[in-house]
């Protein structure tokens, strides 16, 4: 189970190019898929990764910057790790409400931005991702 967001900035108006980001494992296998946001340095572009195909990718040139609103450790099969991110990309607001999957927390807006650099990207609800 999970559910979708959407990146909408309000600033520039801003949109992933596939528009939803599945969060959580949704109708994949549990044990094997978990996505969330990323922003690819690469590409300037935010997109949906899976973190449990992250865990044994060589980590020699961090090329995504995850969008936890605190520090997270990704566990699968007794593989861990700790997914790169910028404190820059967030400002510290309690007010800001949360979408929130496992142990794992995305700021409902205010975020980071990678077309116009402010902080005006929302994630909106979209939907919840049945198995």
């Amino acid at each position: 189970m999970g559910f979708t967001i959407i990146p909408i900035c309000n600033n520039c108006g801003y949109k992933t190019e596939t528009e939803s980001i599945s969060i959580g494992g949704g109708k994949k296998n549990r044990l094997t898929e978990c996505g969330a946001p990323a922003w690819n340095i690469e590409t300037n572009e935010i997109e949906e990764i899976n973190l449990y195909g992250e865990i044994n990718k060589a980590r020699v040139k961090q090329r995504f910057l995850y969008f936890f609103n605190r520090n997270v450790i990704i566990e699968k099969m007794n593989d861990k790790y700790v997914p790169y991110y910028e404190p820059k990309m967030f400002i510290e607001d309690n007010g800001i409400g949360t979408h929130n999957w496992s142990n794992k927390q995305y700021k409902k807006s205010k975020n980071f931005c990678p077309k116009c650099k402010s902080f005006n990207l929302d994630f909106v609800d979209g939907g919840i991702y049945f198995d």
